[in-house]
Order: structure tokens, then sequence, then C-alpha cells
């Protein structure tokens, strides 16, 4: 992860810390990895209750599928309240989030991290589809972070 897509992330945040803002990327865009040079940050399924294990194994299912992105929005992102200060990170955005930061990736570096970590692009794909198609559905300001 470059440390122009960490320092542009902080200023985002700091400029916004008032609002309540989600950080949304497909599989492999760097959430994780964000995360821990963020003190105040939290994953979005540390805000809800654990998935059951049908829950589980629904969710991970392949192919990746919008079905699969409708059941863990309703599952994580409805339920999930961010806190002002405190942004969350995931492959959905809580219901209360005022600001939406996307990471969005292009698709020849998302091939090569997909390849590192033996995840299925068009999964990732998929999923990046879904997401930006969610996105534009929430009427929710957005600002984008290309992913380097």
């Amino acid at each position: 992860m470059s440390n122009k897509t960490l320092d542009s992330l902080k200023t985002i945040l700091d400029k916004n810390k008032d609002k309540c803002i989600t950080i949304i990327g497909t599989t492999c865009t760097g959430k994780t990895t964000l995360m821990k040079d963020i003190a105040e940050a939290v994953s979005i399924s540390e805000l809800t209750s654990p998935l059951t294990g049908n829950e589980k194994e629904f969710v991970n299912k392949t192919p990746w599928t919008k079905e699969i992105g409708e059941k863990v929005f309703e599952l994580k992102g409805k339920k999930a309240i961010v806190v002002p200060g405190h942004p969350a990170f995931g492959t959905v955005f809580a219901s209360n989030s005022e600001l939406l930061v996307y990471l969005q990736i292009s698709d020849n570096l998302l091939k090569e991290r997909v390849k590192q970590r033996n995840v299925n692009f068009s999964d990732a794909k998929a999923m990046q589809l879904w997401i930006e198609e969610k996105i534009k559905k929430s009427s929710l300001p957005v600002i984008v972070i290309n992913i380097e």
C-alpha cells in the first residue's frame, strides 16, 4: 500500500471526523492494511453480531453473486452503526453512513493482488461491480481513492 493512499485517507478522515464514515472496497483493495494504520478504525464485521454457521456458509460460496452481496449487506451493513471519529472498513457500508470513501482499484492491480492471496479474480470483480452499483443507488456523498 502506498504512503500516498494512506496519507489521502488520513486527510479525508481528519477533514470529516464529525461524520459517520465507511471505507468500502472489494476484496484485496487493502482495507485491512489501511485499518492497521488508523488507530480509531473498525471493521464493519466488528459492529454487528457474528454470522451463524449457515450464514457464513452462504456468504462464502463461490462464485460470488449479487445475492451474496445483498445478504452481507442485510446481515452487516444494515445492522452496523458507525460512530463519528471511528471509520468503518468493509465490503458493505453501514446504514447510518454519512460519507463513503471508495477504494477504487484497477483491473491490473486487482489481478496481481488476488493472485497473491489466491482469490478468484472473477469473484473480486463481481463484488467490485456490485459495490459500485450499491454506491450509486445510495445517494451518499462519495470520495474516491485510486489504489496504486
